[in-house]
């Protein structure tokens, strides 16, 4: 059981490391600036969750069905865990879609641990079913509350296609030295509010246990409200007054020193950056950090970089950095800017004051 879970565990890190080192190419984030790519990768996700609510399936060729590995050596073992892995992807194939768009945009560790912790999770089971077989008898059949499982996972998929979606749309219609849009944050909530709805409708169809039904329900009513709470906040462009970089406008900014007595705080940032969204949220947006921002002596400075953006990415390579999230940071008495990846409200407190 050990051996055929290290098979498991095998093959999706080979899927990470396949992807972690195809993104390690920096031009992998500039693909996420192209529109039609961003719109590319919302439809097969769109397509993914409509599988998973039961339009149409996928499957594997017929030949790989017939591959039999013997299981009673280590070696087998092993090969056996490799092709329970790779038979399981007719039915992970629409949330490895996802997390494999997501991975590209993250650090290779990042990538790594994610796939591992797939790995880890799918061989888990067997695991300990090897270790206890008789737990076998007491697995669920499959049947309606399987079907549902796959359904509210299906609505979810839907939900972030709708974040694809809304990015590669709200770029055909905005300019870079504008706030992208943020309208589809709604089109998210509203399928994610479909998802938990469904979920309570459909568990008070399939089960008459009262305790059950109270634990679905209280689950479903807070995802809805959280749903709702969320699409409200991440709609909205935050507490900073963001000036939006424009290289003939901020000229004076970058050639040089700044404006004398100035602190220039420049975000660089991007809708598709979870990353940035969670440093904004957890640190920019603080009480103390927006009064600083808001004062006087300091000119805080977006560069969007969410669709093509060619004098925000040319500034990016002045500044000899290749991805995001970054917060650079010019001021009196700097030679040159104070530059962070990664930052807490301590951190920047200290660089502007």
């Amino acid at each position: 059981g050990l051996v055929m879970s290290a098979g498991v565990v095998a093959f999706w890190l080979t899927i990470g490391g396949l992807i972690a080192f195809v993104g390690t190419f920096g031009q992998i984030n500039q693909l996420f600036q192209v529109p039609a790519f961003v719109l590319v990768v919302g439809l097969l996700i769109l397509v993914f969750g409509l599988g998973m609510l039961g339009l149409f399936s996928t499957g594997l060729p017929n030949w790989v069905y017939r591959i039999n590995p013997k299981h009673d050596s280590l070696h087998g073992s092993f090969v056996f865990g490799i092709m329970t892995a790779v038979l399981s992807t007719p039915c992970t194939a629409p949330f490895m879609g996802a997390a494999a768009a997501w991975a590209t945009l993250q650090p290779s560790v990042i990538t790594l641990s994610t796939f591992a912790s797939i790995g880890i999770g799918m061989a888990l089971p067997y695991l300990v079913l090897s270790a206890f077989p008789k737990l076998v008898n007491r697995i669920p059949r499959t049947g309606p509350a399987s079907e549902l499982v796959k359904q509210v996972m299906g609505l979810f998929l839907i939900a972030v296609a709708m974040f694809f979606l809304g990015n590669g749309l709200g770029r055909f219609i905005s300019s870079p030295n504008a706030p992208a849009p943020r309208w589809y944050w709604w089109f998210v909530g509203a399928a994610a509010v479909v998802a938990m709805v469904w979920m309570i409708v459909r568990t008070f169809r399939i089960t008459t246990r009262m305790g059950t039904r109270l634990v679905v329900g209280f689950c479903g009513l807070a995802g809805i409200a959280l749903s709702i709470s969320g699409a409200m906040t991440l709609s909205s462009h935050g507490p900073i007054d963001w000036e939006y970089y424009d290289e003939a406008s901020f000229a004076s900014y970058f050639d040089g020193a700044p404006t004398p007595g100035k602190v220039l705080v420049v975000d660089f940032t991007a809708e598709w950056c979870l990353n940035c969204k969670a440093l904004e949220s957890a640190v920019l947006h603080q009480e103390e950090i927006v009064d600083l921002l808001d004062s006087p002596d300091v000119v805080a400075i977006k560069v969007d970089l969410t669709g093509s953006n060619p004098e925000g990415r040319d500034l990016l390579k002045r500044l000899e950095w290749v991805g995001i999230p970054l917060l650079a940071i010019y001021g009196p008495g700097l030679e040159e800017p104070l530059k962070f990846d990664s930052y807490g409200v301590e951190t920047v407190k200290a660089a502007i004051e």
